[in-house]
This record gives C-alpha cells, sequence and structure tokens, in this order.
C-alpha cells in the first residue's frame, strides 16, 4: 500500500511551461513533498517566471532545493562583477547569448537565493529511510557520476537511494548497495544523442519530464513520468524573447531538442570548433569560434535556424 509520494524535478533550464505542467501534474495528485534537483534557469525564455513558479512552489509545500552548476554560473558571473574568472564578458552568440540574455533578467534577489542553497541534500519523510539529492554528484554541481572519483566518494554516503539531475535522461543503476536514480529533465529531456545527417523522434519529444518517488511497502518505488506542456508556445517563446538572435545556433538546438527529444548540445559546438580549426588551423573554446561554423555545424545535424 502506497504511504506517500514525493515529486522530484530536475534541469528545467528555463522552460517555464514545462515546470508548471510538471508541478500541475503532482498536484492533480496531491503531491505534497518536492524535490528540486537544480539547473532551474538558462536556455529558454523568461527565466523570471520559472523563478516565481519555484518561489510559489517554496511557499504552498514541502520542498527540499538545491543548486545546479547553471546557478553557479550566475553566481560566479556576478561575483566577478559581470565577468568570468578570467575577466572576459559574455557576448551575444550561439555560445553566450543565452547565458547573458539570463543574467540580464534574473533580480540580484534571484542570485542571492541561488547563493543560500546547498549542492546536496538528504531527507528522511516519517518512517521511511533517508534520500540522498544532488545536482551532478554530491560534492560538485558539475560532474559526471560515472567518473571514478564520484563512484568512490557515493561508496561514503551513508543513504543507500540517491537522486541526482544534470544528465537529463532518465536511468539508474547500483553501486555498493546504493541506488542512484537521474530524474531526467522537465525542461530539456533527452532520450539520446543528436545523429549527424538524420532526424530521430524520440519518446521524450514535445513533453516534459518528472521523476515520482513513492513509498509503498516499506520501500522507495520510482516513476517516471512523461508530462504533455505547451510546447509550442515555448518554441514561439524563443522568437519572442530575442533568443533566437541573441543566440541562433543555441536557440535553434532548444528547438530540435523540443521537437526530437535528442541532445544536439555537446556535438554541434564541438563539431563547430573542428570545423574553425581545419580552415584555420587555430584551437579555440566555444565562445571564440565565429558564428558562420556554429551555423555550418548546424546543418551538419539537420538543425534548422529560425
Amino acid at each position: 500500500m502506497r504511504e506517500f509520494s514525493a515529486a522530484v524535478l530536475a534541469d528545467v533550464h528555463g522552460n517555464y511551461l514545462a515546470l508548471k505542467s510538471c508541478l500541475e501534474y503532482a498536484r492533480a495528485h496531491r503531491i505534497e513533498k518536492y524535490i528540486f534537483l537544480g539547473d532551474y534557469i538558462t536556455d529558454h525564455a523568461y527565466p523570471r517566471r520559472v523563478m516565481e513558479l519555484l518561489y510559489e512552489a517554496k511557499s504552498r509545500y514541502d520542498c527540499r532545493f538545491i543548486r545546479g552548476n547553471r546557478e553557479d554560473y550566475m553566481i560566479s558571473y556576478r561575483a566577478n562583477g559581470g565577468r568570468e574568472a578570467d575577466g572576459s564578458v559574455w557576448k551575444d552568440g550561439s555560445c553566450q547569448g543565452a547565458l547573458l540574455y539570463c543574467y540580464e533578467e534574473l533580480t540580484d534577489s534571484d542570485i542571492d537565493w541561488f547563493e543560500s542553497l546547498p549542492i546536496s541534500g538528504s531527507w528522511q519523510i516519517g518512517s521511511a529511510p533517508p534520500i540522498a539529492f544532488c545536482h551532478g554528484s554530491p560534492d560538485k554541481a558539475k560532474a559526471q557520476i560515472y567518473s571514478p572519483e564520484a563512484l568512490e566518494k557515493l561508496a561514503l554516503l551513508p543513504e543507500r537511494i540517491l537522486l541526482k539531475g544534470h544528465n537529463h535522461r532518465p536511468f539508474s543503476f547500483w553501486h555498493r548497495g546504493l541506488r542512484v536514480t537521474c530524474a531526467g529533465s522537465a525542461g530539456n529531456p533527452i532520450y539520446s544523442r543528436t545523429q549527424r545527417g538524420t532526424v530521430e523522434i524520440t519518446p521524450l519529444a514535445k513533453a516534459a519530464q518528472m521523476l515520482l518517488m513513492h513509498y509503498e511497502g516499506g520501500r522507495w518505488v520510482p516513476e517516471y513520468v512523461t508530462v504533455p506542456y505547451d510546447w509550442e508556445q515555448t518554441i514561439k517563446n524563443l522568437e519572442l524573447s530575442g533568443l533566437t538572435k541573441r543566440a541562433p545556433v543555441w536557440a535553434a538546438m532548444l528547438r530540435h531538442n523540443v521537437l526530437t527529444g535528442t541532445d544536439p548540445f555537446g556535438r554541434v559546438p564541438q563539431l563547430a570548433v573542428e570545423l574553425y580549426k581545419c580552415v584555420s588551423g587555430t584551437e579555440a573554446g566555444w565562445a571564440d569560434v565565429p558564428e558562420k561554423y556554429w551555423i555550418s555545424a548546424a546543418k551538419e545535424y539537420n538543425i534548422d535556424l529560425f
């Protein structure tokens, strides 16, 4: 018999309409406990609307929040006076335009709240076994859970369940008696990597994703839920907000992710770097690659610009 449930939401990435639908779904199922796993902002349009939904949930329900690497980006940029640690500034363009847009939209109070959040936590709900949760790994917001360093530290956790975000795709594995479960992504869920030269439509296209944790029969039972939302308006908002001009290829990749449920966010930028090096002979980071190479890379992956 099910005693109670908790909703787990990760990686909204500014997609407030996806978050809104997930919260409405949980509310309709009378869920009162919520765990939010970070990366609430950056990428999609109107991040303040995400913040309003989070603050409302915080005031209305029993919630636990941690911060992700995207919140860390905002904290660090402000701490350096509107600059990166190396003194460079974010600029409009496919690499940094969406970050800069988000930073300009957020308030100091929003970033103050991010700073107040831990990068991991633990919660014992009633008599159920405690649940540990993090974004990337328990001690680093941006970390890969499969790395030898991360796996070694997992063995030290006193909890036997760890919920995480960051990977944007649902998976679960056991490590030395610890069950690690990724909550997927509310705003940018992925089912597979975007493939070069083809367009694949996956089960996570045009949908949000959340994880429900049910306590029943003396144990926690995970349930992944795919939630319909107004994806068409989410795509329109990229244009209405100006993101299609400020971050042309990044906005196009966001639309591609919404429409297909695949992930272009690593492969397209990396190809842009390779194309630029091939032509110029210059090694460059994402931010230093001219826009035309981003556009060429997007075309190689069948990603249409707006």
